[in-house]
């Protein structure tokens, strides 16, 4: 296997290793194991846990610019919005067995004040400042940016209720409440 290919298999499987374990819990050696691969294997390929942890999360930030690439296909705003809150709604079930990935690895470094803490705030700044920019347009104003604010901080919030509850009907029920608030504008 070639070091682009072996990457992909690291990256894929520590995804797995922190989303089960969290960061502070996952090691290098339970990434190896889930790869199936050595330690020289993973150490070609980086230099550090954090390391594989940084280009997990820039591989969580070109899968979330993906998304919004996806979406901007739509010329309409408010559908733009629907299809953002049905990727979340479709994802229901996982979330609630697992969280959010992104979040999950926030709420773990987001205090080590170093380039994880800062790649995983630019993922939800990046999320905050397409979600600002769909309120933008649809009301015509400057000022909509509460909107987006609004939106961020309840889908933040259901984020960590359906990771404490595990209830993923409650969650897909609040998501189609935020649904209705975006078509009603």
């Amino acid at each position: 296997m070639n070091k682009k290919a072996m990457a992909v298999t690291i990256i894929t499987a520590a995804k797995e290793e922190f989303q089960k374990n969290g960061f502070p819990a996952t090691t290098v050696d339970g990434i190896i194991t889930n790869a199936n691969i050595s330690k020289a294997d993973f150490e070609n390929c980086f230099s550090s846990l954090e390391d594989c942890c940084l280009k997990v999360l820039k591989s969580y930030a070109q899968e979330t610019k993906q998304s919004f690439r996806d979406f901007d296909e739509n010329e309409n705003c408010r559908q733009r919005l629907s299809l953002f809150l049905d990727d979340l709604y479709d994802k229901a079930e996982m979330l609630a067995e697992e969280g959010h990935p992104v979040f999950n690895l926030y709420y773990d470094v987001r205090n080590m004040d170093n380039e994880l803490s800062e790649t995983v705030e630019e993922i939800l700044e990046m999320q905050h400042e397409w979600i600002d920019e769909q309120f933008i347009i649809m009301l015509k104003t400057e000022s909509a940016v509460d909107q987006g604010d609004r939106l961020m901080a309840a889908i933040s919030g259901l984020l960590l209720l359906v990771k404490i509850t595990g209830d993923a009907q409650m969650f897909r029920n609040q998501i189609i409440q935020l649904r209705s608030w975006i078509r009603s504008m």
